[in-house]
């Protein structure tokens, strides 16, 4: 599960198995559905900051607490931001249009956004004590030949302290019509995480963990002449230690 502020809560896949025809209504409407993503993550984001700023006063706590950087995206999290996400982006639909077919699909989406937030405080917002940040997207350059031809597909996550690894970066394809050989980077380290991992294949659906102790931040990984290695499928991700709920009595 990757961290609510990694910029990934949900994605167009996700809006597409509540709403099948989200993806033809963006085009004939002309509305921009990676736009509509982020505004409805500005939204979340502030109300999750809301909620667990209530809740620390609420248990008298006088310390730093935990902040946005702590949560970790559930699937209750997960569906929340793509209904609000449809939300947003039927009210625009209907602001521009007038459509009533529009307007109906707001107020649907609007009514679940609802239930759903609720039931999310009420089951609880997960939170990790070692939040580890998805890497941005990692450098991959060709070093030398001898390996095979074909294409590789590359994607990194940070291990943090505890050993929980992050969400994984942006996949970069990789090219070796010579058999070259790759080296990978995954660029400056955050705070709190001790190395990387890295994930290729030749395929995207089949990469597969190719180092077996993290390289330490800052270092370089090296695809060796023998090939890739037969390692783990990457993680779920990192889990939440503990929940916080919403507090009813007060």
């Amino acid at each position: 599960m990757a961290l609510v502020t990694d910029g990934m809560i949900s994605t167009l896949e996700d809006l597409l198995a509540l709403d099948s025809a989200i993806l033809e209504t963006s085009v004939c409407e002309k509305i921009d559905l990676s736009k509509k993503l982020r505004v409805a993550e500005q939204t979340v984001q502030l109300e999750l900051a809301v909620f667990l700023l209530r809740a620390q006063n609420q248990n008298g706590s006088s310390g730093p607490g935990v902040d946005l950087g702590n949560v970790v995206v559930t699937n209750p999290l997960r569906r929340w931001h793509a209904l609000r996400t449809l939300s947003e982006f039927y009210s625009d639909a209907y602001n521009s249009q007038f459509n009533d077919r529009y307007l109906g699909k707001w107020k649907h989406y609007s009514k679940l956004t609802r239930e759903t937030s609720d039931l999310l405080f009420d089951y609880g917002v997960g939170i990790t004590g070692d939040p580890v940040p998805r890497p941005s997207k990692p450098k991959v350059e060709a070093v030398g030949a001898g390996g095979l031809v074909t294409q590789y597909y590359v994607q990194t996550a940070w291990r943090g302290r505890l050993g929980a690894a992050g969400a994984l970066s942006e996949m970069v394809v990789f090219s070796s019509p010579n058999g070259e050989l790759l080296a990978v980077e995954a660029g400056s380290a955050p705070a709190g995480v001790t190395g990387f991992l890295v994930y290729v294949g030749e395929a995207p659906d089949a990469l597969t963990l190719q180092t077996a102790v993290a390289v330490a931040t800052g270092g370089t990984w090296f695809l060796p002449v023998s090939g890739l290695v037969d390692g783990a499928a990457p993680p779920d991700d990192q889990r939440p230690d503990y929940y916080v709920r919403r507090n009813r009595t007060r």
